[in-house]
């Protein structure tokens, strides 16, 4: 049996997306920023094949009294059971693991390559720098198709207006936005050279589909990264 966790709130965010956060006190299980874990509902309304039990990154800094989650917004009993499930409903949460667990070495620069969905760990190793005030260089490249579908946008910018050793490059492929003030079109060799002091120090994590992740770690080998500094979680 895993850890007993509650219910706190959910509600839909952007691009059709569902935010979950679930009330840890009383718990004592830790977590690096980064990892995922298996949860599973212990009170469903719902049932189907897919079953009540989900992976899913974590997207809340470890140093919070909750634990948030999010997942698209499909239909399946399990996302049903979220949105409709009574505050206080029990889960099960357990098996943390991971690839693209933050590094200790505060010295070394960490850089974010993310696409999509992918920025949900990412969100809880850049809440955990921000809040905690820890002393890395962290730069996060952050592509979407739309404006629409940037999750924790808002979020992120102020992150980097409170924190200097915070550095937030979104892009999006849509050029027709004309109320867009950042970049547009895919993360490149060009974009990581303007803002990357020296591109070979730090740790890069690369999360998001498939092929823009095979695509970013071409970009680094090619610019000469230690294949040991780039960290991959690919999805889809």
């Amino acid at each position: 049996m895993g850890n007993i966790v509650t219910l706190k709130d959910r509600k839909v965010i952007q691009n059709n997306n569902i935010a979950m956060w679930f009330d840890r006190k009383g718990s004592e299980f830790v977590f690096e920023p980064g990892q995922y874990a298996k949860i599973t509902l212990l009170e469903p309304i719902h049932y189907d094949d897919g079953g009540n039990t989900r992976l899913f990154s974590v997207a809340s800094s470890p140093k919070k009294d909750y634990v948030m989650f999010t997942t698209r917004a499909l239909d399946s009993a399990f996302n049903k059971n979220i949105l409709e499930m009574q505050i206080g409903a029990k889960a099960e949460i357990s098996d943390f693991g991971g690839n693209t667990v933050l590094h200790k070495d505060t010295n070394v620069p960490a850089v974010f390559l993310i696409g999509g969905i992918g920025i949900t760990p990412v969100r809880c190793m850049v809440e955990y720098i921000v809040t905690e005030k820890l002393p890395y260089k962290a730069y996060l490249f952050y592509s979407n198709p739309d404006a629409s579908s940037m999750a924790f946008f808002d979020e992120f910018r102020g992150w980097a207006m409170e924190y200097d050793g915070f550095k937030f490059i979104p892009t999006i492929d849509d050029t027709n936005n004309k109320e867009w003030k950042y970049d547009f079109g895919y993360i490149n060799r060009e974009l990581l050279l303007k803002h990357i002091p020296d591109v070979k120090q730090p740790v890069y994590y690369l999360v998001g589909p498939t092929t823009m992740v095979e695509s970013m770690e071409k970009i680094l080998l090619e610019l000469n990264v230690n294949s040991n500094n780039i960290k991959l979680e690919k999805f889809g």
